[in-house]
């Protein structure tokens, strides 16, 4: 779905779309101010998690991300914003230098959705940035806009956080190949209260030493560790093992344990206590699968459908008892959850199909107070 938007009523932000301009005037209407360049954080990433680390050159601070590979992919999660009451749109840019270029960008946005009370994560729009040739190193200024319109349930005045992954086009991992990442901008203001951690990816794989579970976070901030629980009926599960946070967006952790079947899940627990779970997955013979889960049940309005990371055309399709589909759902690219207003069915039980877009598919049934 697309997300990038025009949003005509906002003359600035019209003129500048139409015009293909970088003023500073025009690009702080629509991006927003300089929220951080990063030249005074005194060696921090200032809140911003991910692959990148902080560099400093004379006064000009910056995020780089050092031995570089062209088309592996390097991201970076912004700390938390607030939008204010009355803006209607998100917007956000960042400049783009480095002895490598970067071949695509693809961004999310998090925030909690008012439609379930949930964290939820919304693939915004993947493009390829254009580089200034006429400056040496080349540099990229990256200006876009979305409207709340198209972010389901996004609160007036909400928090949201940013996520960009970024692909470089040349590298090969070594000493001085690198991408840099400055003077992020967003209209929103940074937020005292922390949004909490987005797990937005999570994998077991078999492994020598046993079973490796890598769970994928996004915007970690108040976090104090993961807690790795397991269960061989997927209803009682027992904590294995913690890791503590690094301020990273990945973990992993490796189960030495063998059995024929396995579930695992992940508990993030923040430092006043406050906790969330992952998605959970199950391990049947060495073979992955992530457990579809619905919830509440039985729903009065919207129902959330947690399912495995979406990576192409995945649907869900909500049919009554004797067949007839009443609601069909294209889950965004990216996405571990979707919600499903269930608001104007009717009492009764319903199946909900999941096709993940790669012939896998599970079905579910719910019930509709």
């Amino acid at each position: 779905m697309k997300k990038l938007y025009t949003i005509v009523k906002h003359k600035a932000l019209f003129s500048f779309l139409l015009a293909g301009l970088f003023a500073n005037t025009a690009s702080a209407q629509v991006c927003g101010n300089v929220q951080e360049d990063f030249d005074a954080t005194g060696g921090s990433t200032a809140g911003f998690i991910g692959n990148f680390t902080h560099s400093q050159s004379g006064g000009d601070g910056y995020l780089a991300k050092d031995r570089v590979i062209a088309s592996a992919i390097y991201s970076i999660t912004s700390p938390t914003f607030r939008l204010a009451s009355a803006t209607d749109f998100v917007g956000y840019g960042f400049d783009l230098d480095g002895s490598e270029r970067v071949a695509r960008v693809e961004v999310a946005i998090m925030y909690i959705s008012t439609l379930n009370n949930e964290m939820v994560t919304i693939f915004l729009n993947q493009f390829v940035p254009s580089y200034n040739t006429a400056v040496t190193p080349a540099v990229a200024n990256v200006c876009r806009v979305v409207s709340t319109s198209e972010l389901p349930g996004f609160p007036a005045g909400g928090q949201y956080r940013l996520r960009f992954e970024l692909t470089p086009n040349t590298g090969n991992g070594q000493v001085g190949q690198y991408i840099s990442f400055d003077n992020f901008r967003t209209n929103g203001t940074l937020s005292q209260a922390a949004l909490p951690v987005n797990f937005v990816g999570f994998s077991a794989r078999k492994t020598v030493g046993g079973t490796e579970l890598t769970w994928k976070v996004g915007g970690e901030e108040n976090v104090n560790r993961y807690e790795v629980e397991r269960s061989t009926d997927g209803r009682s599960f027992t904590t294995i093992g913690t890791v503590l946070s690094g301020k990273l967006d990945t973990y992993s952790f490796v189960d030495p344990t063998a059995a024929s079947t396995v579930y695992y899940r992940v508990k993030n627990v923040d430092n006043d206590g406050k906790f969330k779970y992952s998605s959970v997955a199950r391990i049947t013979n060495g073979k992955l699968e992530i457990v579809l889960k619905a919830f509440p049940q039985p729903v009065m309005n919207n129902l959330t459908v947690q399912h495995p990371v979406i990576k192409r055309n995945g649907l869900i399709v909500v049919s009554t008892a004797d067949g007839r589909i009443v609601k069909s759902i294209r889950p965004s690219v990216g996405s571990m959850q979707t919600n499903v207003d269930m608001t104007l069915f009717q009492k009764g039980m319903y199946m909900v199909r999941f096709d993940d877009g790669e012939g896998g598919a599970e079905t579910m049934k719910i019930v509709k107070q």
